[in-house]
Formats: C-alpha cells, sequence, structure tokens
C-alpha cells in the first residue's frame, strides 16, 4: 500500500467551480464590475492556492464563459490559471441551446428526423452579435496527464456498424466527446442565483475524473447556491464548499437537506 504523505493527507481529489465572470450579474452582495486588471489578479491568487491544496493527480473543472461583446474573458483567466502551475488537459464546450436542421441529423438516428431546436437562452438585442448560448469548462492538472474515466460518461453509437469496425470497442459506448450539451431548467419564476450551473455539469466532471476513493473529497471554492454539492450528495461522496453570501448559504443548505431527504425517501 502506497504511504500518504502528511502535506497530501487532507488536499483535494477535484475542485469543480464557476467564479464570477466580472460582466455585471446583478449578485446579491458581490459585485461583479471589477476592473479587468483587479478581477485578473483575483483569480490568479484563487489559481495559486488552489493549485496547492489539489492533490498531484487531481483534476480543476473551471466553468467560464463571456459575453457576445467581451469574448476573450474565459482565455484572459485561463491564463492566469496556467501561469499559477496549471496544464490545459481538455476543454469543453458547455452547450446551452442548439438547433439541428434535418438535413444533419443523418440517416441513421432513430430519435429524429424532422429537426428539432432545444434549450433556451436569453435573446441579446444586437444587430452586431449572435447570441452567446456556449460556456468553456476548461478541465485543469498539474501535469496535464491525468487518465479519466471516460465511458462512465460515455453516449451509445448512433451508427452501431462501428462497434464492430474498431478493434478497440467492446461495448455500444462511446467517449461523449468534449462538447456537453446541457440545458437549464425552464423556471417562470425569479431564480435565486444569477449564474447557477445545472447539478449534472458537475456530476459528469466528477464521473470523468473518476471518484472510486471511499474518502474523494470535491471542492468548489464559489459555492453559490450548492449544485455542485448537490451532485456529490447523488453520488455519496464527500464535498466542501466557500461562499461569501450568507443568503447563497442559507438556500444552498435548505436544499442540501431537501436532497437528503429525498434521497432517503427512494431507498
Amino acid at each position: 500500500m502506497e504511504k500518504i504523505r502528511k502535506e497530501d493527507r487532507f488536499k483535494i481529489d477535484v475542485i469543480i467551480t464557476s467564479p464570477p465572470y466580472n460582466i455585471g450579474k446583478n449578485y446579491s452582495s458581490y459585485h461583479d464590475t471589477k476592473k479587468t486588471d483587479d478581477y485578473l489578479d483575483w483569480l490568479h491568487v484563487v489559481a495559486q492556492r488552489s493549485f496547492w491544496i489539489l492533490k498531484p493527480n487531481g483534476s480543476f473543472f473551471l466553468n467560464i464563459g463571456g459575453t457576445s461583446s467581451e469574448p476573450l474573458i474565459p482565455f484572459l483567466v485561463l491564463n492566469k490559471f496556467i501561469s499559477a502551475g496549471y496544464k490545459l488537459q481538455n476543454t469543453i464546450h458547455w452547450i446551452k441551446s442548439i438547433s439541428i436542421e434535418k438535413e444533419d441529423i443523418g440517416n441513421n438516428n432513430q430519435i429524429c428526423k424532422t429537426g428539432f431546436s432545444v434549450g433556451h437562452f436569453r435573446p441579446i438585442r444586437s444587430n452586431r452579435y449572435l447570441t452567446n448560448t456556449h460556456e468553456y469548462i476548461f478541465h485543469l492538472t498539474k501535469t496535464g496527464t491525468q487518465n479519466l474515466e471516460k465511458l462512465s460518461i460515455g453516449v451509445p453509437y448512433q451508427d452501431k456498424s462501428n462497434i464492430k469496425r474498431w478493434k478497440s470497442v467492446e461495448q455500444d459506448k462511446r467517449d461523449r466527446g468534449n462538447v456537453w450539451f446541457i440545458s437549464y431548467p425552464t423556471i417562470q419564476s425569479r431564480r435565486s442565483h444569477p449564474a447557477i450551473f445545472p447539478e449534472k455539469l458537475a456530476s459528469l466532471c466528477i464521473k470523468l475524473h473518476g471518484y472510486l476513493n471511499k474518502d474523494f473529497i470535491v471542492y468548489d471554492p464559489f459555492m453559490g447556491i450548492g449544485h455542485t454539492a448537490l451532485a456529490c450528495i447523488e453520488l455519496g461522496i464527500n464535498y466542501i464548499g466557500t461562499e461569501i453570501d450568507e443568503n447563497y448559504i442559507n438556500i444552498a443548505n435548505n436544499m442540501i437537506v431537501e436532497k437528503k431527504k429525498n434521497l432517503s425517501k427512494s431507498k
């Protein structure tokens, strides 16, 4: 059995988070309008401190987006994490809405043959820019060589003939790839947080990294209303989170209690 070094004993396996994007979101206490240099310096500190607490074989999944008029924000932030020592191992594109027309579906798709639009977003009024319907998830590691459990989030082959065509294929499941469609549920009432990400997004990241160790810990430094925690509860793993807004903390705690209650009922 490999001996665990004292300095690694309480370090984190996976960090999943979505910091403020500095685009003027209406948080209840944080002001999302820092000067660009101050914003980037702040996240550079987050990058440095997170690098220290992450295990050597850990993963940091950084969800960040820009706007149609400020498209470079994600890459400026990414550069700060790289300068802190991280390696960019994968770039995942989180698609929140997509439209697929009939001629692009393919003959072997049995689900839909007419084309469709799925997901939703708030359209922008500008005549200069297209509405931005995707965000980035930068998968960062310390070495850039971390093995992943890709088939744990795999998807069935559309063309089943590929199962026999590729010698390495042993089942009807393939790599999901780096484009993930995860839509927001439609909410008619006011959101309790202006920039939540779906519980499924956190769940896919955790499964992709792999979480067999019973002492596995996931950390979200910008916990918000707790969706990373909810994903961890669903998967039966440990989590910790930090959040500066007391209102969001209370909402997260209530959602955590409700999640645990519902899981206990379903057993």
